[in-house]
């Protein structure tokens, strides 16, 4: 589990991804447009045999070399034609694929903002990433207030672990006597919102109380 962070973004570049995969189905499309048009060259050159030295060409054996050498080309054409007609609905499907993706894309992301915007309205929750590593991230939450407050009053500090996604509660401001025991709880179940849930209210008692 985990929060939603301030700083969290998704970018896909799809112009370049796309860019690369039609450059790659054009350079497949070129190599089968010239094998057809050897394949068609080669067809028109009659191989002419020779007897004791003597150029002799039969009509008819010739008629035959020239049907069974059409028949081939044909065969070779067909085939190539048949992978061209696949290469083309596979780049289609791509299209489409890709045009899905990107809608996909875009409504996780207005999801997000959507959630983000809904955090700060309703549960009055402030939330930042202090610091971050290759190895860390510290993240700082405080309550019943949408921006961050000159007194660290009804706030959280957690680290996440950059590798295992892990999270460890290290401080909240006041003190808690169940802090030891939402530590470990987190520290178990990495279970991020539950943690935060149980704080907020231990804090809203707090809070209640003092009025």
């Amino acid at each position: 589990m985990s929060i939603i962070e301030k700083h969290w973004d998704i970018q896909f570049n799809l112009d370049v991804i796309e860019e690369n995969s039609y450059r790659e189905f054009e350079d497949k499309m070129k190599s089968l447009h010239e094998q057809i048009i050897s394949h068609i060259e080669n067809g028109f050159r009659v191989q002419k045999g020779i007897y004791n030295g003597n150029i002799a060409q039969n009509h008819d054996d010739e008629l035959k070399n020239l049907i069974e050498q059409n028949k081939q080309l044909r065969y070779n054409i067909d085939t190539k034609v048949e992978e061209l007609s696949k290469q083309k609905i596979q780049y289609e499907n791509y299209k489409k694929d890709q045009k899905l993706l990107s809608q996909e894309i875009k409504e996780t992301h207005e999801a997000f903002l959507m959630a983000k915007k809904y955090y700060k309205k309703f549960l009055k929750m402030y939330y930042t990433i202090e610091s971050k590593s290759s190895e860390s991230h510290t993240i700082f939450v405080q309550f019943f207030t949408e921006s961050k407050k000159e007194s660290e009053n009804y706030s959280v500090r957690l680290s996440r672990d950059a590798k295992t996604g892990s999270y460890k509660l290290l401080s909240v401001t006041p003190k808690l006597p169940e802090f030891k025991e939402f530590q470990q709880t987190l520290q178990e179940t990495n279970d991020v919102p539950g943690a935060l849930c149980s704080i907020r209210e231990a804090f809203l008692t707090i809070k209640t109380n003092k009025k």
